[in-house]
């Protein structure tokens, strides 16, 4: 943090074991150069933080515990992003003056949905699969943690109303989907913007069926090969 500016806002990110690190670093460190040119003013700083262990309810409480100014980005190592991420999710945030706002990404797995969510009014929680393209914003019940932007008020209002960390677990729910259901006890709305799109990104692990050969230029010398039976 730098010396003499005033902390608007923090952006973390949950440390321990990195998932795929050089594409989050390199988004991180872009984000940073973006930020510094068009997000705070002279005498002002954001506060980057990282919190040192994988285990996500400690890591994101710990985050949120740790926080400086009004508001927190939470990023998961495992994403990336563009560098105007932060800015496009404060703007979003400022221009509906709403308070808890996510970036969209997709499961790893398929069929590849959306992790956006809403509550069942039998109390489950259902995939939001589908959204008209008739608004900037849409009001969701529950999504993952991975790329989260979240006004300190919020986290007060938690601690005042319910003596709960933020993402302490409710079973048998994870932390994301436990935050967001004391959202709803509070009548807190969370929101997507669907034109704020981050990556999840995946392992692609290979095998000999991902080989073809019709692609690969082939040696014209007959080498002799053992094998074993």
């Amino acid at each position: 943090m730098l010396l003499g500016r005033k902390p608007i806002a923090t952006i973390a990110y949950m440390g321990g074991i990195m998932s795929l690190p050089e594409p989050f670093v390199w988004s991180w460190s872009q984000m940073i150069e973006y930020n510094n040119d068009y997000l705070v003013e002279p005498n002002q700083s954001i506060f980057y933080y990282r919190s040192t262990v994988s285990y996500h309810v400690y890591a994101r409480n710990n985050i949120v515990d740790t926080m400086k100014g009004d508001w927190v980005l939470m990023l998961d190592t495992d994403i990336s992003f563009e560098p105007d991420l932060a800015v496009r999710m404060i703007s979003c945030m400022d221009k509906y003056n709403i308070d808890v706002l996510t970036g969209v990404y997709n499961f790893k797995s398929p069929p590849h949905a959306p992790l956006l969510f809403l509550f069942h009014p039998s109390g489950r929680i259902v995939p939001l699969g589908d959204w008209t393209d008739n608004a900037e914003i849409y009001e969701i019940g529950s999504a993952g943690a991975g790329c989260l932007m979240i006004r300190r008020k919020v986290f007060d209002r938690i601690r005042e109303k319910l003596n709960e960390g933020p993402f302490d677990v409710t079973h048998p729910m994870s932390e994301d989907h436990s935050f967001f259901e004391r959202l709803k006890r509070l009548k807190i709305k969370a929101y997507m913007n669907p034109n704020i799109e981050v990556h999840h990104l995946a392992y692609q692990p290979l095998s000999l069926k991902d080989y073809n050969k019709d692609k690969v230029k082939l040696t014209k010398k007959e080498i002799p090969m053992h094998g074993f039976i």
